[in-house]
């Protein structure tokens, strides 16, 4: 065997693409792609180097400059023509609050809240699920700001209305890739709602529970501002595996906002101490 089909051969080759993944550093990285066990797949066909990742994460974006900085390298050490690059993604599941079982077909839960109204939650709900499925994820999202619900108006899609394929369950509505379902789909603008407390969050866990969601890497949960008796209730009740609580830099709504941190981090109905 000579040296040029040695180059080629597939443990070879396998080290060589390791060896150059190891040295790639982002900051989206805590340990190299040889430790995330990334390298799924490396193969050699007609003068092409064959490169495969699965990453337990998003990563779209980091993978471009991926590309970029390495493909001189693996075209020089193996004498390849081209490279063939591909990446998918396997998101793991994680902790869930107080081990509670999850939603069929969502592996996690990112809570976002709020300890007052019109610190931009909405917004950073959107924005993080959009960004999320920029990324490679399959991403959802509900609105469960019960009283004033704007992820419909938000994603342009006010307008339309649920289905129920099974008189049951509801199809979520599917707008910029993402799959939603909002109270603000059910009632129109002219329509208040005046439930109280036991009853919103009733219907809040209906709409988790009872939506038909297709299988989703992240449901980002739009949570009521606030830290009344609903948001206690669906921090107890909901299998969040991650929380973001947004606020502005007042030092009253900091308070608040620390008041959500705790109670959705312990997801606990007393009061907020220190944590």
């Amino acid at each position: 065997m000579n040296a040029q089909s040695q180059a080629k051969s597939p443990e070879t080759l396998r080290a060589m693409v390791a060896g150059t993944l190891a040295n790639f550093q982002h900051p989206t990285l805590k340990h190299n792609l040889t430790t995330l066990k990334a390298l799924h797949h490396v193969a050699w066909l007609d003068d092409t180097l064959h490169v495969e990742l699965v990453m337990p994460f998003v990563w779209h974006s980091a993978f471009e400059v991926l590309k970029e900085q390495c493909s001189a390298d693996l075209l020089r050490i193996t004498g390849a023509k081209a490279i063939d690059w591909k990446l998918s993604h396997n998101i793991a599941t994680l902790k869930r609050v107080k081990n509670q079982p999850g939603i069929n077909g969502v592996k996690n839960i990112i809570a976002v809240s709020s300890g007052k109204g019109g610190v931009g939650k909405s917004s950073t709900a959107v924005n993080l699920a959009l960004a999320l499925a920029a990324e490679g994820a399959k991403v959802g999202i509900l609105d469960a700001d019960i009283y004033g619900p704007s992820i419909p108006t938000m994603l342009g899609a006010e307008n339309q209305r649920p289905t129920s394929p099974d008189g049951t369950h509801m199809a979520p509505i599917m707008s910029h890739g993402l799959a939603t379902n909002s109270i603000g789909y059910l009632v129109t603008d002219d329509n208040a709602m005046v439930w109280r407390g036991p009853m919103a969050s009733k219907a809040l866990m209906q709409m988790l529970q009872e939506t038909l969601w297709p299988d989703l890497d992240y449901l980002v949960l739009d949570m009521p501002p606030g830290t009344g008796d609903i948001q206690l209730t669906l921090a107890q009740n909901i299998p969040v595996t991650g929380a973001v609580v947004v606020t502005t830099p007042q030092d009253i709504a900091l308070i608040d906002a620390k008041k959500r941190h705790c109670d959705v981090r312990e997801g606990r109905s007393t009061g907020a101490r220190d944590c």
